[in-house]
């Protein structure tokens, strides 16, 4: 079977490929444009493929393509391990200055120091040597705007780290509708580098700043460390800075820059988030429902997309799911499809019911219930059969030792959960201390922003689910679906009334308040997606709904779907 690993893996050292092929498209368009000779369009040209050709591009390549390796190992530590849980500021202050963080911010650093030298070379220029002969003086002298721009290039490079890793929200964004790789790239081509134009200003304003302030700390260190002269007007003034307008080749190379890195994440994100179909049964390859059931959040976010996919345009995998098992004639391919599902459905309601502060009554699990409607077989008749020997042979029934091995087990169960609770009261009570609660109180939305953030693949799993189980209708003769029904129904029913008290007028708690904009759409996405599904297995069967063995509330609750009444 394939390792959790391997498919990230396979696809991120395509996705460095073409990295490395796009990377030196651009790098041979800057030469290009950089060498432009409108008058003398013969020599231009041979001028720009002698350089693209010649050993000092060769060496350039080289670089990218290492720097492209470094990237792949920056986003395959994100994408493959699972996401802190910061929820206050001490956790999310340790989080921050973590080894991790704090060797990814120097290779960030060095990232944006090569980046520079190599662009500054291309344009032709000398700011990338730090050492020019004085005019002056006898010996070498310092070359500040060199100096200038090496700084800025290693600022740019950890303002990048600090933007998208550190204070921004590093996630994989699937496409709505999935197109093929060179039409996505066009697509981006021109926001990308409108983009890389515009954020720009900020980090160089930041930089010059920074420069005026203590530009000279910097300078006298290296002028003292290779014993170079200053003949030139320092840059930490503003008359300065304006007149050689340093600035704004600092711009102009900080732009490149963000371009590059933002193709390179846009193509990540491309390869990456390819659909893959996964086989429904298969020894040796991973099958679609362990990978909805793995850590790796990867291969749950393609597994999910896959089911969706799957369920609404492949009618021959979709057969295999209703197919029943010889021998034995058991829906296995179905029951392990449903659990998984289940299992992604009530996670996510156990975590809504923590944050609406009532998680101690959540929903027994799935695959139990499941286990037992198979069997035939009920909790009160399971009971009755384990305890219903003769009162005269109690003494030599096994079933005592387990009696006695039951209540002993539930005194010491209830004497430990006693103690954690009087434990956390305290620690809860420490926290709202002023000042501790500062520190170690919960901040607002946290947990909800990271839990939405998370949902993508509950989005998928709960239309993918509700598609398969309108298609059983006419596509399951051995109707195996069909039984499974008020399980279906009474989650999405469960998770769209905990979703409903996230948006409730006048009802919503503080702490739900949510200000990330990615996690709002989410929010909206899961909300809708929750009601197409509801909608799409009731309207499906509507002619049988009363048939259907459901609870009370939960018959009520599906009323406004059937007469299409909910929002």
């Amino acid at each position: 079977m394939e390792n959790k690993n391997e498919i990230f893996s396979q696809r991120l050292v395509k996705a460095v490929l073409w990295n490395i092929v796009l990377q030196t498209l651009l790098a041979a368009l800057l030469v290009f444009v950089i060498q432009v000779n409108p008058l003398h369009p013969l020599s231009w040209i041979i001028s720009t493929f002698h350089d693209i050709f010649s050993w000092k591009m060769c060496l350039n390549v080289v670089l990218l393509g290492l720097v492209s390796f470094f990237q792949a190992y920056v986003y395959g530590s994100y994408y493959t391990i699972q996401r802190p849980k910061n929820f206050t500021r001490f956790s999310i202050f340790l989080n921050t200055f973590t080894m991790q963080n704090i060797i990814f911010g120097i290779l960030y650093s060095l990232n944006g120091y090569f980046a520079m030298s190599l662009y500054s070379s291309l344009a032709g220029s000398n700011y990338n040597v730090l050492k020019k002969k004085c005019e002056q003086y006898d010996g070498q002298c310092l070359s500040e705007q060199s100096l200038f721009l090496q700084f800025g290039g290693m600022w740019m490079g950890l303002y990048y780290f600090l933007q998208v890793h550190i204070f921004g929200t590093t996630v994989l964004t699937f496409p709505h509708i999935y197109q093929e790789k060179l039409q996505q790239i066009k697509l981006v081509v021109s926001h990308i580098i409108s983009t890389g134009f515009r954020k720009s200003f900020v980090p160089v304003l930041y930089f010059c700043i920074f420069y005026y302030l203590w530009g000279s700390k910097p300078r006298n260190v290296v002028s003292d460390v290779y014993s170079l002269y200053l003949e030139d007007p320092p840059l930490d003034n503003v008359v300065i800075m304006l007149t050689t307008g340093i600035y704004i080749g600092l711009w102009f190379y900080t732009s490149l820059f963000f371009i590059s890195v933002y193709t390179m994440r846009t193509i990540f994100n491309i390869v990456l988030t390819e659909p893959m179909k996964f086989p429904i049964e298969s020894d040796n390859k991973l099958t679609l429902c362990n990978a909805l059931a793995q850590t790796s959040k990867f291969n749950k976010y393609l597994a999910a997309l896959d089911l969706k996919i799957m369920s609404m345009t492949d009618a021959n995998r979709r057969s295999e799911i209703f197919i029943l098992s010889q021998p034995g004639g058991h829906p296995r391919n179905w029951n392990n499809l449903l659990e998984k599902c289940m299992s992604i459905i009530n996670e996510f309601n156990k975590e809504l019911d923590i944050i609406h502060g009532d998680g101690s009554a959540g929903e027994p699990d799935s695959s139990y219930s499941i286990q037992l409607k198979n069997t035939g077989t009920n909790a009160s008749s399971l009971t009755s059969s384990l305890y219903s020997s003769p009162l005269r042979n109690m003494a030599q029934s096994p079933q005592l030792l387990l009696l006695k091995d039951h209540n002993k087990n539930k005194t010491d169960d209830t004497f430990s959960n006693a103690v954690k609770e009087e434990f956390n009261n305290f620690i809860q009570r420490l926290c709202q201390k002023p000042g501790i609660s500062y520190f170690f109180g919960e901040l607002t939305d946290t947990r909800l922003k990271f839990l939405l953030i998370q949902s993508q693949p509950l989005v998928w799993t709960c239309e993918g689910l509700a598609t398969i189980v309108a298609a059983s209708l006419k596509e399951d003769k051995y109707g195996i679906v069909q039984s499974d029904l008020p399980v279906v129904i009474t989650a999405l029913i469960n998770l769209k009334q905990k979703l409903d008290k996230l948006i409730k007028p006048g009802l919503v708690p503080r702490k739900h308040f949510v200000n990330d904009g990615f996690a709002l759409r989410l929010r909206s996405a899961l909300i809708s997606s929750v009601k197409r599904s509801l909608y799409k297995i009731v309207i499906t069967f509507s002619k049988f709904i009363h048939e259907i063995p459901l609870e009370h509330e939960i018959q009520m609750a599906i009323q406004p779907f059937l007469f299409c009444k909910e929002p």
